[in-house]
């Protein structure tokens, strides 16, 4: 048994999983639920798993302090305040401590900017071996708003946690479980969506996103992961994503240049990257194939002199390198090697594989090149980047820079949109 614990009708309590180390609350055994202060709430994650996020100014007077918070919803519940006013509030449920104790609470979120205590904390919160004295203050050891300085809180508002969706025809793939647990691992929350159960309501007005007939919730950032070949509807969906505000990290505009192999060439050829030379028959380009299967001449295989090159992509910057064997026909599939990134003899195709993605605009691509007598070529771009193929033969941890990559381009956007 825990001896009796007292409380005063103030006290310094932290709120550790949200990363609030000192919050100054009110211990008010007259209101049935606890409430927590949030700015900016926004639901997010996936009909399966609902999640908030939402910002708190934890410093009275000190608007430019702010700690972006995420928490699973555990439910919606009406509240009738102290001044007769009913609102609906999301529910959270987060640990709290007071002193050596630490124990979970129901919270609900609301706007408190107007109370002098941007924490109250309830009945319900307070367990049987707890006492309140009504008449004193700060029983519990106090702590100190000093805390928010130095150690990483409170994470600026343009690093704030964001809400990702990997877009994926093969959710159970290794490469999309690493993007899952480094994200969630840096505060975020990722949700793989299996495309196969995604619907599009197109309309001008209110367009919708269903995800199992439910509607999809906010999204801040897409990353496209539907296949080598990606379809029409997989480009639409997340041609939809964009325009209801996510950044993609791939926008559909961009890989749908990469679906077809004749406008892909003609790309890389317009912005200087060198390419194969090939021929195309006039009289056939109206037909589907007309890319892949009538070429009149292709340099690549009198060309061909060494080995195929896979440059993993990210942000216009080369991370990893793979490669195979140059007896290996390009069509084929053979294993892949390890590479060395640094090694000199391959320095200009590494500039050619950036300068495929930044003439392309994907943010995260493979590309292929093969070495020649004049030089390396590109052959192939993807999208959908093999990333547990990169991370197991060039330990290039490809998951966690992809996901440092959003978070800078994230917050570049939000300093452009505050300027």
């Amino acid at each position: 048994m825990q001896s009796e614990f007292s409380l005063g009708w103030e006290e310094w309590i932290a709120l550790p999983e949200l990363d609030l180390p000192a919050i100054k609350a009110k211990i008010d055994t007259g209101a049935r639920t606890s409430a927590l202060h949030a700015l900016a709430i926004e639901e997010i994650g996936t009909p399966e798993r609902r999640r908030v996020r939402f910002e708190i100014q934890p410093v009275p007077g000190r608007t430019d302090l702010i700690v972006s918070c995420i928490a699973d919803v555990v439910a919606m519940r009406d509240v009738t305040s102290s001044n007769g006013e009913t609102e609906s509030r999301y529910v959270i449920r987060t640990p709290i401590r007071i002193a050596d104790r630490q124990w979970s609470i129901e919270i609900t979120l609301t706007n408190r900017e107007n109370m002098a205590y941007r924490m109250l904390l309830g009945r319900q919160a307070i367990g049987d071996d707890v006492r309140v004295d009504p008449q004193a203050s700060f029983l519990q050891p106090q702590l100190s708003y000093r805390a928010y300085a130095g150690n990483g809180v409170p994470k600026e508002a343009n690093s704030r946690p964001l809400s990702i969706a990997i877009l994926s025809r093969r959710p159970e793939n290794a490469g999309n479980r690493r993007l899952v647990r480094q994200g969630e691992l840096r505060g975020h929350t990722v949700s793989i969506i299996d495309r196969r159960r995604v619907s599009l309501f197109i309309a001008h007005k209110d367009p919708a996103i269903l995800l199992n007939g439910l509607p999809l919730p906010h999204i801040d950032v897409i990353i496209f992961r539907a296949g080598r070949a990606p379809s029409t509807l997989s480009l639409a969906i997340s041609r939809q994503m964009e325009a209801m505000g996510a950044l993609a990290l791939n926008p559909a505009s961009a890989l749908s240049i990469v679906a077809d192999s004749l406008v892909l060439r003609q790309t890389l050829a317009a912005a200087g990257v060198p390419v194969p030379e090939i021929a195309v028959n006039p009289n056939d380009l109206t037909r589907k194939e007309a890319a892949s299967e009538h070429r009149l001449a292709d340099s690549t295989g009198v060309l061909r002199m060494g080995a195929i090159y896979r440059f993993a992509v990210i942000g216009n910057r080369a991370l990893a390198v793979i490669r195979r064997d140059p007896s290996t026909p390009l069509e084929q599939t053979a294993e892949w090697q390890a590479a060395n990134l640094r090694d000199p003899a391959l320095s200009e195709a590494k500039a050619a594989a950036e300068a495929a993605a930044r003439a392309v605009g994907l943010g995260l691509v493979a590309v292929d090149l093969v070495t020649t007598k004049i030089g390396p070529l590109v052959v192939g771009m993807t999208a959908n980047v093999s990333i547990a193929t990169f991370d197991r033969l060039a330990g290039a941890a490809l998951a966690e820079a992809i996901i440092i990559h959003i978070e800078n381009v994230m917050a570049r956007t939000n300093r452009m949109d505050k300027a």
